[in-house]
């Protein structure tokens, strides 16, 4: 049986998938700009270069996914997480699971997949 998802615990379930959610995208582009950390202390880019990284960094996807988390509801965040393979379905119980049915058929049909930047 599928849950409801306005209980109290099924929202502090919810809004914890969510911050997870969001704690593993942020961090899988800041591993990106790890990288290009590493590069500037190689010498293959200047620092000039590196801080124009930084700072396309902060004011493209860093906001982008504060804004995407801060807006959608846990529910749809969960959803597209799970659709990106952010989320594993097995880290959802299994009712909340079922009751996301609908938003996670749309983000699947929506074939979601993380932007890539460009112009690198």
């Amino acid at each position: 049986m599928a849950a409801n998802l306005n209980t109290k615990a099924n929202k502090r379930k919810l809004r914890e998938l969510a911050g997870l959610a969001y704690t593993r995208e942020l961090g899988a582009e800041l591993s990106k700009l790890e990288e290009d950390f590493a590069r500037w202390r190689s010498g293959e880019i200047n620092p000039f270069e590196l801080s124009d990284r930084i700072h396309r960094f902060h004011d493209g996807i860093s906001r982008d996914l504060y804004v995407l988390y801060g807006r959608f509801s846990p529910e749809s965040a969960v959803a597209r997480a799970v659709a990106l393979k952010v989320l594993q379905k097995a880290e959802i119980p299994s009712d909340i699971l079922e009751a996301l049915e609908q938003p996670l058929a749309f983000y699947a049909a929506q074939n979601v997949e993380p932007e890539e930047e460009s112009g690198d």
